[in-house]
């Protein structure tokens, strides 16, 4: 594997952000779709106090509230504590971003900000606006003192001249206040803005892979699970492609990792000039990539994956003087009535694969379902079915 970043597993990439995330001022929680924690930062763990130890593998967004209600405790009532927990989860819950200000009995306050993740998870941020609540408790402070002094001016004014000073009092203070206020409201908006940034940054981290801007392993494999179910409640056919590099690691050798990484991003590009915009093509591993096409019976699925090849060997990379040849083994297969999950049809597509390595390479391969025999069993039928396809 390569040593360079750029290549690097997005599982490395994703420890590297959850290190620095460490070192910033907003909490951060990843939530899966069941809302069980998957990651907290340092920051978030000072903000509630949470022991040294780390998380349990259980461990809910419900016992993170119930943590906080015991430990640094929220700034309402005991009688009204059940309810506003069961608030504050359902909002969490809800499909559609939401914000929230959060009051601790120790006098802090924090801005929850919770956004849902494709795969229904969430990112939930938790930013420190004590500053602000301070200003505004100091300016409702001024705004009271204001109103002591109308109160007083008003029963200790004996001439109309005291009554032109209270007027110009009350207008200068007015004026102020709303200074205050407006200046206070453009540090939150730009504090906001800087969340959002980031949480779009992390979320793009945890979904795509910063190599060939492909979807990564675990985003791609959330999404095809998707795919096959809209598949099966829809009665619709759906086809799977695994895609291997023929000889990778002796382009890696022969060139260096930096020629390889172009490789990668030079293969990718080939695919997609062959696929549709909503197909989803991932990596799932060094050399290694799936498709997954919906609504495609098996024979349009054997005539992509043809297409998909041909590109690829058609087009090899220009790196400098160097020309760089590059073919791709394909195997193929549709889901069945028997699979329960993707990962099924996708085990069979990876045999499939196999196949087409064991058989020369360069070629796509296909279970007998497809009309395509497979490769280990009839290599000169193969060929025939190969040569139909590419016609």
């Amino acid at each position: 594997m390569s040593q360079f970043p750029t290549s690097e597993p997005v599982e490395a990439i994703v420890a590297h952000l959850a290190e620095a995330l460490d070192w910033i001022d907003i909490g951060i929680v990843l939530l899966n779709r069941n809302l069980h924690v998957q990651f907290i930062n340092q920051r978030f763990a000072e903000i509630l106090a949470w022991p040294p130890g780390g998380l349990a593998k259980d461990t809910s967004f419900r016992m993170l509230l119930e943590h906080t209600a015991a430990n640094v405790q929220f700034g309402v009532p005991a009688g009204e504590l059940p309810a506003y927990l069961d608030q504050r989860e359902a909002a969490v819950r809800a499909p559609a971003a939401s914000s929230a200000e959060i009051d601790l009995r120790d006098g802090r306050r924090f801005l929850l900000r919770s956004s849902p993740c494709d795969d229904g998870g969430r990112i939930l941020t938790y930013c420190d606006i004590t500053p602000l609540k301070h200003e505004q408790d100091a300016l409702n402070e001024v705004r009271e003192a204001a109103e002591r002094t109308i109160v007083e001016q008003r029963f200790s004014a004996e001439t109309l001249e005291d009554q032109a000073e209270y007027l110009v009092s009350l207008a200068e203070t007015a004026d102020e206040n709303a200074r205050q206020a407006a200046a206070a409201n453009e540090r939150l908006e730009h504090e906001i803005a800087e969340r959002q940034q980031l949480e779009a940054e992390l979320r793009r981290l945890v979904t795509t892979d910063t190599l060939t801007g492909t979807l990564s392993r675990a985003h791609f494999l959330s999404l095809a699970e998707n795919a096959f179910e809209r598949a099966r409640q829809f009665n619709q056919e759906l086809a799977v492609l695994m895609l291997d590099i023929d000889y990778f690691k002796h382009i890696n050798d022969s060139f260096g990792h930096f020629v390889g990484d172009e490789v990668l991003k030079h293969f990718v590009a080939q695919l997609r000039t062959g696929m549709r915009s909503n197909d989803l093509l991932g990596r799932l591993g060094g050399e290694e990539f799936a498709v997954v096409l919906e609504a495609t019976d098996p024979q349009t699925g054997l005539l992509v994956g043809e297409r998909l090849r041909t590109r690829v060997a058609d087009a090899p990379l220009v790196y400098g003087d160097r020309t760089i040849g590059v073919t791709v083994s394909i195997g193929l297969a549709t889901a069945c009535d028997d699979d329960q999950t993707i990962a099924q049809t996708l085990a069979r597509a990876d045999a499939m694969l196999y196949a087409a390595k064991s058989n020369g390479r360069n070629q796509v391969c296909a279970e007998v379902a497809t009309a395509a025999p497979p490769c280990a069993d009839a290599r000169r039928d193969q060929q025939r079915n190969l040569s139909s396809a590419r016609a």
